[in-house]
């Protein structure tokens, strides 16, 4: 912090522990009424109403107390621990009122010194929480083991509640509880096993305490809980041994241990080994934040120093922006609003960069794209011409034969036009389904069996126009290997060039497995006898086979 700020800094920490004493001499100062009370009516002067006004002077100190815990502990496990612990010290104190100051019947007397157990045994075990919820979330759950330990001092409680009963945590010397009176009893087992729990949690709690700390500026500080602990363990051991000074001077064991409590626990919010909400108004205040609290009506509370004093708070829930860049804006909290102020300058000259940013990169997405569009088409354009080139290279056979075709068809006699025409016929035919399987074949590795009867179909349709008999039957039940479809179009396209003008009839049979065909011609088709192909001829019918291949064909 800047050396400016240190005369500041100081007058926070003398108003901070100004309050501090100020509570602090509150509290002594009921202390020491109730005190004086005590001594009134140990030496008889005013009758009952010293004993009253005593008893309720401790009762408001320790509900102020647990309002405080309401106001100060951070985390609402803890919290509650510490609330049933101040319930719990209050039930104690009302028992103790009722059973001096108002019972008269032995029997009820006995039963409420019972009840006394009650905050005596769970004020620890509420202490062991308190220390095993600490540095755990605001969701943590107690574990089963830690239900569990509840049980042991419900089963004391029962036992001294039915002590009548068994007499194993007091023992009265008639035998007979309440004969002639509850004063003359000796401790029993059970009676120290209650004890013993007590003093267990107790150190427990504060070795926990200890060992979650987790702030080394506190120093010897963290030791005061200690300290307070083993204090209020002697006074409990004096008192019972029956040291006759402790029971004058401190002999309301009951009050004792109660401020006892309270002191250890104050002194864990004081060490920081609880957390508080104290000094947050000079946290608050001190912030670098330009904010401010406001109630409901919009009057200010509280300023932090770097807030200016023409800061106020919106109506409505609008933001207020000033010429200089700086918006107000506010939000609903319980009972106010919170108000803050934001620099919009930094933030305004950074808004109109994106928009700047952000249209360039919209006018360069727009070139891209249209880069894109005209590369796309290029490539598209140049795959074109790539399967036209393929295509006119694999047929300029045909396409050159059909030029011929047709100059020998000018001035011809019909008889030659004829003839020519059929052989363009079935040229064409031949280049049309043959670019057709070539695209099929790019795209698909199989097809379906109805493009090869479309593919043989045509040639069927082509040679019966030309007056050959021709004919095909299909036995395929499943797709065929493109290849092979392509391979036997081929076979046909040869047996049709060889045969071109001797060819009288052709039929055709496809299968899964094979096509076989029969042809009716003078021609020779033994050269096309190949590894694939099998030629035969019976009766002057050439009997042509090919297997049809592929890993589903063969």
């Amino acid at each position: 912090m800047p050396g400016g700020d240190e005369p500041g800094k100081r007058e926070e920490l003398v108003k901070r522990n100004t309050r501090q004493l100020y509570l602090m001499f509150f509290v002594f100062a009921i202390i020491i009424a109730a005190y004086s009370c005590r001594l009134l009516a140990w030496f008889d002067i005013g009758g009952n109403y010293p004993s009253y006004v005593r008893a309720a002077l401790y009762l408001l100190l320790f509900v102020l107390w647990g309002y405080s815990l309401d106001q100060r502990i951070i985390q609402k496990p803890v919290l509650h621990c510490l609330r049933l612990m101040d319930v719990l010290m209050l039930i104690w104190l009302t028992l103790r009122t009722l059973k001096y100051e108002v019972v008269t019947d032995l029997t009820v007397a006995r039963y409420l010194w019972y009840l006394y157990y009650l905050p005596i045994l769970f004020i620890p075990l509420l202490g062991a929480y308190t220390a095993i919820f600490l540095g755990k979330s605001e969701d943590y759950q107690l574990s089963r083991k830690s239900w569990l330990l509840s049980l042991i001092p419900t089963a004391l409680f029962l036992a001294v509640i039915t002590n009548d009963f068994h007499q194993q945590v007091f023992s009265f010397a008639s035998g007979i509880p309440g004969v002639p009176d509850n004063k003359v009893f000796f401790h029993r087992p059970l009676y120290f096993v209650s004890v013993g729990w007590t003093i267990g949690c107790v150190f427990f709690s504060v070795f926990q305490l200890l060992k979650k700390t987790r702030l080394p500026s506190i120093g010897k500080r963290r030791m005061m809980p200690f300290v307070l602990s083993c204090v209020m363990l002697l006074y409990g051991a004096l008192y019972l041994l029956g040291f006759q000074v402790i029971r004058d001077v401190f002999g309301d064991m009951n009050v004792m241990f109660c401020l006892f409590y309270a002191a250890i626990y104050e002194s864990c919010i004081h060490c920081r080994m609880i957390q508080s909400n104290t000094g947050y108004v000079e946290l608050y205040e001190a912030t670098t934040l330009a904010s401010c609290i406001a109630d409901q009506n919009g009057r200010i509370l509280l300023r932090s120093r770097t807030a200016g004093e023409d800061m106020v708070c919106p109506k409505d829930g609008e933001s207020i922006v000033y010429p200089d860049g700086m918006r107000i804006s506010s939000a609903p909290i319980k009972d106010g609003f919170v108000i803050w102020g934001d620099n919009l300058q930094h933030l305004t000259k950074l808004r109109k960069q994106l928009d700047e940013n952000k249209r360039k990169r919209e006018n360069n997405k727009k070139k891209l794209k249209d880069a894109y569009l005209v590369q796309k088409e290029l490539y598209e354009l140049t795959e074109k011409n790539s399967i036209y080139d393929e295509l006119e290279e694999k047929h300029k056979t045909q396409t050159r034969r059909i030029k011929e075709l047709l100059e020998q068809c000018k001035n011809a006699k019909p008889e030659v036009m004829q003839a020519c025409m059929k052989e363009i016929l079935l040229l064409g035919t031949y280049i049309k389904r043959s670019a057709n399987l070539y695209f099929l074949s790019q795209e698909y590795e199989k097809l379906p069996q109805q493009e090869l009867r479309l593919t043989i179909d045509e040639l069927v349709r082509a040679m019966n126009s030309c007056k050959i008999e021709c004919g095909a039957v299909y036995l395929t039940t499943k797709p065929i290997a493109s290849k092979e479809v392509v391979r036997l179009f081929e076979l046909l396209k040869t047996v049709t060039e060889m045969t071109i003008n001797e060819l009288h009839s052709l039929f055709i049979s496809v299968s899964d497995q094979e096509m076989n065909l029969s042809v009716e011609c003078a021609a020779d088709l033994s050269p096309i006898i190949s590894s694939e192909v099998t030629v035969d001829k019976e009766d002057g019918l050439w009997l042509i086979r090919t297997a049809i291949g592929g890993e589903d064909n063969a």
